[in-house]
């Protein structure tokens, strides 16, 4: 048991009432100050002298009678078990009062390292890794980071599981990195994560807004455009400063947003109004240079080794928040150029024929990812491996079926997380969008064959573009996972490359 992680109900009562989340709560007076040194809402992952929460819409009884009998001793909800005879707080909102319970036991943990958190619809995984390597670099140490593919700090160190994590796994992350010696964290922040009020009453040291598209509309996320911005802008309210790509849809509103909020805001873009901003963009042999201009005389030439015209941009996006951070050049060029991304825009040219691995998967992706090729690759044969989720977004199979139809030269249509649908209605509804344009395809379901096929049967020349699923070694189909090889591992085996 950590020392510092420890909790009252005296001290959740108070701080609940202040946030206007108490509705009740029932405790003996001599439990009233004791302190709970064990936090979960799994029943089980409970141990002697836990303090439970009772998570979710479809959290039943018997979880917290569970719970109770392998040791917890008081419990968080938002509804009244009245056959359960155990000291309880009820609240009104148990996912807010959830994050403000689990900052208070693991001690504001947050605050003792410097966090950046990144939002947007693409790049916040690329960002994130150019952030932390730059910071690696800063401190001559391996950072804290949280991302879609992994997490790290200092004592867990393993893939992940969501973008970001519920708020206890989220604070007891920080907890860690805090007793590890820590001094920066890099998180992805996701925009389920103020839906869900994951981050809930914690702000973060920089906050980066990178872009904002179409995407994550859905019964299983967000119900529209509107509330989608709404909780992308959290971020620009919740940090002290604020990073933001000035030319980013709906830029008015999250400046505006900023302004309102941080302390700081700094702008980058492609122009002199921006703090700093980008230009001379040099297609390297590995990667790309480019130069950066800042306000009062500034300027430097740095290069990253990934591929994708449109890293450039992440990169500055990263420079600008380790300059909040006060890192010197030195350590950003270095941490740039370090940078490579399990899963985004791996590149793999053997034979005449290059395959990228990337997790192209909405519109803005998609978007840059071609438009990137097209000046890249000139004149040559692209060829895109590609599917849908089901359940998700359905906007999405427009948006593929359509730019695709307009920039690639051959599909092959495939499974992406087909969960409860058909794959094969997925890949026919894909290609109605690409009739207009009289692009050639053909719908392979299993997805390892289609990966297969593209490059055992690419033509010297070909670019093909394995999309959307990267380095994951799984297919969410019925609710559940179906192992998958990924595409980054199939890459390498047809191609012969270690």
């Amino acid at each position: 048991m950590n020392p510092k992680n420890k909790i009252s109900i005296h001290c959740m009562v108070d701080v609940l009432e202040k946030e206007g989340l108490l509705a009740d709560f029932c405790c003996p007076r001599e439990l009233y100050d004791h302190e709970f040194t064990y936090l979960s809402y799994n029943s089980a992952d409970v141990r002697d002298n836990t303090f439970f929460i009772c998570k979710g819409a479809t959290f039943k009884e018997q979880y917290l009678r569970d719970a109770l009998t392998k040791g917890a001793g008081a419990y968080l909800s938002q509804n009244r078990f009245e056959e359960v005879d155990a000291p309880y707080i009820q609240v009104t909102d148990i996912r807010k009062a959830m994050s403000l319970v689990s900052i208070l036991f693991y001690g504001q943990a947050y605050q003792d390292m410097k966090v950046v958190g990144l939002t947007g619809t693409k790049g916040k995984t690329t960002t994130t890794y150019f952030v932390k390597n730059i910071l690696d670099q800063f401190c001559g140490k391996r950072s804290g980071v949280l991302s879609t593919v992994e997490v790290y700090t200092g004592v867990e160190d393993h893939d992940a599981h969501l973008t970001t994590p519920e708020s206890p796994d989220l604070q007891k992350y920080f907890s860690q990195c805090r007793d590890s010696g820590i001094p920066y964290l890099t998180m992805e922040v996701s925009s389920q994560a103020y839906k869900m009020e994951r981050v809930y009453g914690m702000d973060f040291d920089v906050g980066l807004f990178l872009n904002i598209g179409v995407d994550h509309i859905g019964p299983m996320e967000h119900e529209n455009e509107e509330d989608y911005l709404r909780c992308k802008l959290q971020l620009m309210k919740h940090c002290k400063t604020a990073v933001i790509n000035k030319n980013s849809d709906h830029f008015e509103e999250i400046y505006n947003t900023a302004k309102e909020h941080a302390q700081k805001v700094l702008l980058f873009g492609t122009d002199e109004s921006c703090d700093y901003w980008i230009s001379d963009i040099q297609k390297e042999e590995l990667g790309f240079s480019f130069t950066i201009h800042g306000q009062q005389g500034y300027e430097k030439r740095f290069a990253i080794s990934m591929a994708g015209r449109f890293n450039v941009e992440n990169a500055l996006a990263a420079f600008c928040a380790a300059k909040a951070l006060g890192v010197d050049d030195e350590s950003i060029a270095k941490g740039l150029y370090v940078s490579q991304v399990r899963g985004r825009m791996n590149l793999f040219e053997k034979d005449g024929i290059t395959v990228i691995v990337d997790y192209a998967h909405n519109y803005l992706s998609f978007s840059k990812l071609y438009e990137s090729l097209k000046a890249d690759y000139p004149g040559r044969r692209i060829v895109v491996v590609v599917g849908c989720p089901g359940g998700k977004n359905y906007l999405r199979r427009r948006d593929i079926g359509t730019l695709s139809g307009q920039n690639a030269d051959y599909l092959y249509l495939t499974a992406e997380d087909p969960q409860f649908e058909d794959v094969g209605e997925i890949c026919r509804e894909i290609a109605s969008y690409l009739e207009p344009y009289h692009t050639p395809y053909e719908i392979i379901e299993d997805r390892k064959t289609a990966v297969e096929k593209s490059i055992l049967q690419a033509k010297k020349g070909d670019v093909i573009i394995l999309a959307a699923k990267g380095e994951e070694v799984y297919q969410k189909v019925r609710g559940g996972f179906e192992p998958y090889e990924s595409d980054l591992a199939i890459a390498k085996r047809c191609l012969n490359i270690q």
